[in-house]
């Protein structure tokens, strides 16, 4: 196939382009794509593109501001941390918290670790939470004067202690 482009070269690039709401699929050479990429004015730009193509305030992304501030504890400076990619000791975490907290949002999901945990520890959650849902139930079901099914989860809830005491034992340590 040849270059939709300039209709000498084999088409090596596939893109697609939306102009006006409507999308056009385009075949270009090796040729035509480095012309689109130099070409500022196109505003056409593929990620990953090599460096030596992008203009340089483009090469060069703009430090965040770091407030200089150090830890009275360890001395370290909040922009050392950030660099190193770990606190000096305990203080670090409460004196540099809120610049912290903004860099590992940017790294990570979440701030609450939701790392493995032993399997058992998993299964107890999941029964206190099954817990906390049938108690909650439970004191709907008085209000209503439901008294039968405040009955069957109350039966519901004795078990799931029951069984939650037998799971906080560990074979060997009675």
């Amino acid at each position: 196939m040849l270059c939709e482009r300039c209709r000498k070269n084999a088409a090596t690039a596939r893109y697609s382009e939306v102009v006006h709401g409507k999308v056009s699929v385009r075949n270009i050479c090796k040729s035509c794509l480095d012309a689109l990429q130099e070409d500022p004015s196109t505003g056409f730009e593929i990620a990953g593109a090599p460096a030596a193509k992008r203009t340089k305030a483009a090469q060069e992304p703009a430090e965040p501001a770091i407030p200089h501030r150090s830890c009275p504890a360890c001395g370290l400076s909040l922009r050392m941390a950030i660099k190193a990619g770990r606190m000096g000791c305990g203080a670090c975490y409460r004196n540099f918290g809120d610049a912290v907290d903004s860099q590992l949002r940017g790294l990570h999901v979440s701030l609450r670790h939701r790392g493995k945990t032993p399997r058992v520890d998993d299964i107890r959650d999941r029964v206190r939470a099954d817990l906390h849902g049938k108690r909650a139930l439970l004191r709907t079901a008085l209000k209503l004067e439901d008294y039968e099914k405040a009955a069957a989860l109350r039966d519901d809830i004795r078990a799931l202690e029951t069984g939650l005491g037998a799971t906080a034992r560990t074979p060997g340590h009675n």
